[in-house]
């Protein structure tokens, strides 16, 4: 999933492109890509760290269940108190001092510390994320970040609540931009089968997500701008482009919003396609993603 939602960066470039062109009073050219560029990474990147939150819950649950301990090298686990019946606990993913790549190909240093008042797949528990000298791809990252598992929905499916407040990303040249999110991911398929447990891929393969929400953020040349699913977001694990669903992007001083369509790529019958369609100021026209 952190792979699908990242290639979110380039299909907005793309499309604030077609904005601009309709209306270049609001926002220059520049500014409006440094702000879509923000806004994608900042996305992908706590959508990055939700999920390696949510992993690292079932990776501790299954090392205390087994009374194992995490292999040499990184990431290491840590869990404290390190007993099965004691809440909260402190689970500390650490990376290490040095960037190293995780099987999506994202780089990684330093820590998420994570406050679990219970495992993950328990309904009602809530992890609260923060970040110790932790980069993601060279982007510093902060904030508070929380998941709550809301349990399971009428249609059997765990869904979680996913926000961030105070985000906060510091790009490798430096600059600082700002970012807030309210969500909710539905996992519609692959909840029966666990990759931690089994190590087989096929079991992380077969992870389909449903997510729905809002977001906000400040551009580093302070522009305020929104996000929205106004058509739920459907995301494989190991899909590279989102697979259905509409994204709404607005500036909320500027007359200047745009929408996203994923549905072309389902109608093709291939559903992990780069087929998508851009809609400006009511003209439609279809694009190819990168």
């Amino acid at each position: 999933m952190k792979n699908t939602l990242f290639v979110v960066l380039g299909l907005l470039i793309l499309l604030m492109a077609g904005c601009k062109e309709v209306d270049k009073r609001t926002i220059t050219s520049e500014e409006a890509t440094v702000l879509v560029v923000e806004a994608a990474t900042a996305y992908s990147i706590y959508a990055s760290t939700q999920e390696e939150g949510t992993t690292a819950g079932f990776q501790s649950e299954n090392q205390l269940k087994s009374a194992t301990t995490t292999s040499e090298g990184y990431p290491q686990i840590s869990i404290e108190p390190l007993d099965l019946t004691t809440w909260p606990k402190i689970i500390t993913v650490d990376y290490g001092p040095e960037n190293i790549s995780g099987y999506d190909n994202h780089e990684r240093r330093g820590k998420l510390v994570i406050s679990a008042d219970n495992f993950p797949g328990v309904s009602g528990a809530e992890w609260e994320i923060t970040f110790d000298e932790f980069y993601h791809d060279d982007y510093k990252v902060e904030g508070v970040q929380t998941i709550s598992y809301d349990g399971l929905n009428g249609s059997e499916h765990p869904v979680y609540t996913c926000s961030v407040s105070d985000g906060v990303i510091t790009s490798p040249d430096g600059k600082k931009f700002y970012f807030e999110q309210q969500t909710q991911r539905e996992w519609i398929s692959g909840y029966d089968t666990h990759a931690v447990t089994s190590g087989e891929t096929v079991d992380l393969c077969d992870d389909e997500f449903q997510i729905t929400g809002t977001h906000s953020g400040i551009s580093s040349d302070g522009y305020e701008y929104s996000m929205s699913t106004t058509t739920p977001l459907i995301v494989g694990t190991c899909c590279r482009w989102v697979k259905e669903g509409v994204l709404y992007i607005g500036l909320d001083d500027y007359e200047l919003s745009c929408e996203i369509d994923y549905r072309p790529a389902s109608d093709t019958g291939d559903t992990c396609n780069n087929a998508a369609s851009i809609t400006v100021f009511g003209e439609t026209f279809n694009i190819t993603l990168p």
